[in-house]
């Protein structure tokens, strides 16, 4: 694997933020910046179209300062158009400068560090946001679920989880991540083309990270735009949109092997850094999440998820884990002792 561009990470370096960065003679990377701390910034990826239009794929995190570093960045690359922040640019309607440009959005997943500026570019633009019709119904849910105190409870106690541990974890059980209310316009499926003027850039679906996640792969530009599919820097967490019937380690070990064939491609990843070496990337994914399966096959003779976990090797170390990180630990830990009781491991 090796970087494309060293800009992000020289900008990093230095405490500030990748600038506006072109891809391709027509494809810009815009980092976006977002809170939490583990990662500092998404890339918003900007495609003008032979129209003259904008397709913008994953906006960012939600924020006025997000709103107008994206406004700028189209006033950049659109001819004849304003990038200044002028009053009432984010207001529904408005026909912001700039963002008047935009004719399609594209979101890669649900996350809001990903989409939550969706609505406020849908509203301002009139362009339509598309994503997989699974997050589509994922957002759905997210927007009418309520928690189910009991159920939540009942999933603790099945875990093996100590009665003095719930309190701390039940406040977290499928609580919806603030910002996902969003009004999906089109439904993506395996296969479709984007509505770009000048572009081919197919669909990919790519379950794991999310039951909905895609890919969007341009045979003509030799890049594939990986979401948080698969990253140069740190490797996805999985099973983070929601119940599936499915295993989202199954998931995602088969949508890597549905990459294989264009490892070649320049990688456009949601965070991070563009990258070559794509397959090889995509197998040391793959891998990670295989050690972590054998892990768990090694010790499943415990009795409960709680067990499981408590013999598993944790970044932080198992006794620091609290709140949403402990939930999480126990989620990714159910999911792999699914995944290992069921298949075989390489």
């Amino acid at each position: 694997m090796h970087p494309t561009s060293t800009r992000p990470m020289d900008a990093l370096a230095r405490g500030e933020l990748p600038p506006l960065e072109r891809v391709r003679d027509d494809v810009w990377a815009l980092a976006q910046p977002m809170p939490g701390g583990h990662l500092a910034y998404s890339f918003t990826y900007l495609l003008l179209g032979a129209d003259g239009g904008v397709h913008v794929i994953d906006p960012g995190w939600d924020s006025d300062e997000n709103w107008d570093r994206l406004v700028a960045a189209l006033g950049e690359i659109v001819p004849g158009r304003s990038g200044t922040g002028a009053p009432g640019i984010g207001s529904p309607g408005t026909g912001s400068p700039g963002a008047d440009a935009v004719t399609g959005i594209t979101g890669t997943h649900l996350h809001p560090d990903h989409v939550g500026m969706a609505a406020r570019l849908r509203a301002a633009s009139g362009a339509q946001l598309a994503m997989h019709a699974v997050e589509r119904r994922a957002l759905e849910q997210h927007d009418t679920r309520t928690l189910d105190p009991d159920e939540a409870v009942e999933r603790l106690r099945a875990w093996g989880v100590p009665e003095a541990r719930r309190d701390e974890l039940i406040q977290h059980v499928d609580r919806s991540p603030a910002g996902l209310v969003l009004a999906v316009d089109r439904e993506l499926a395996d296969g479709d083309l984007l509505p770009i003027a000048g572009f081919r850039v197919s669909v990919m679906a790519t379950p794991g990270h999310t039951a909905g996640h895609l890919c969007l792969r341009d045979d003509d530009r030799g890049l594939l735009f990986t979401g948080d599919h698969v990253l140069p820097t740190v490797f996805p967490g999985l099973g983070l949109g929601g119940a599936t019937p499915s295993n989202p380690l199954a998931d995602y070990l088969s949508s890597v092997d549905a990459l294989r064939p264009y490892g070649h491609y320049e990688a456009a990843p949601g965070h991070g850094y563009r990258f070559t070496g794509l397959g090889q990337r995509a197998a040391e994914c793959a891998d990670h999440q295989l050690k972590r399966a054998r892990e768990v096959a090694s010790v499943l003779d415990e009795p409960t998820i709680w067990d499981i976990a408590s013999r598993l090797t944790w970044t932080a170390g198992w006794d620091r884990l609290h709140g949403f990180q402990l939930l999480s630990a126990l989620t990714q830990t159910a999911m792999h002792r699914d995944y290992v009781s069921t298949h075989s491991l390489p």
